[in-house]
């Protein structure tokens, strides 16, 4: 991207989000508790969900990394598709927190990120599955010639260097130490809950994981250790 088409981009946002945060505000205050919200939305618009993000393009405006300006246990449902990937793991530890802390008793999130594990399992394989990923990726516009370039792909493209990227293990154990237990992965477009179902726009390679948000804080601390800490 040019650098003036970057200033002018910047400038914009700048513009727009005081309107987009009191758009946020106002469609909190008009819409009756709990809320399904929706993290990275871009333009996505769904019935019965607030969206938000940080693009100049989106119509309400909430840092997820940050304090969310919501209540405590005012939110049913949150939302996250291809967000998490572009976060390092301390802002990803803050938007566990933070969702856990807006959903009520029960309450359900719903993360949809690139499958490392998937990913690997393809470049190792080098079967039928693989070589359609690469085809895939080149109808993409992403530059693929071998199997490698399915790593490559998932871990550069798009930002995602900056990023962290995940497999089903490492986000259980994050999302458990937030607070949330029933960990699930779920096939896009899947859900045992109606309102998470048919959400993903992307669905190849992706890894789909769904938690419930406990509050009894004897429980959270059950739940808590049965993760390994692989830090000592």
């Amino acid at each position: 991207m040019s650098l003036p088409r970057e200033f002018v981009k910047l400038a914009v946002g700048a513009a727009k989000r005081p309107i987009a945060r009191l758009r946020f505000s106002r469609a909190l205050a008009s819409e009756a508790p709990p809320y399904k919200i929706e993290i990275g939305a871009y333009r996505t618009r769904r019935p019965g969900w607030i969206d938000t993000d940080v693009c100049w393009r989106a119509r309400h405006h909430m840092d997820a990394t940050k304090g969310w300006p919501v209540q405590t246990s005012s939110a049913s449902h949150i939302y996250a598709d291809n967000v998490i990937e572009h976060l390092r793991m301390q802002p990803n530890r803050r938007l566990f927190r933070e969702a856990h802390r807006v959903l009520v008793p029960g309450g359900r999130i719903r993360l949809a990120t690139p499958d490392v594990e998937y990913l690997v399992a393809r470049y190792t394989k080098r079967d039928d599955e693989t070589r359609r990923l690469v085809a895939l990726s080149n109808m993409k516009n992403y530059e693929a010639h071998h199997p490698v370039d399915l790593l490559r792909v998932a871990f550069q493209e798009c930002g995602h260097h900056i990023g962290y990227l995940w497999d089903f293990q490492a986000l259980r154990d994050e999302l458990t130490l937030a607070g949330f237990a029933d960990v699930r992965r779920f096939e896009p477009g899947r859900s045992d809950d109606p309102d998470l179902r048919d959400m993903e726009i992307r669905e190849d390679f992706a890894l789909i994981v769904e938690a419930e948000a406990v509050k009894n804080p004897s429980l959270k601390r059950s739940v808590q250790q049965t993760v390994p800490d692989l830090t000592r």
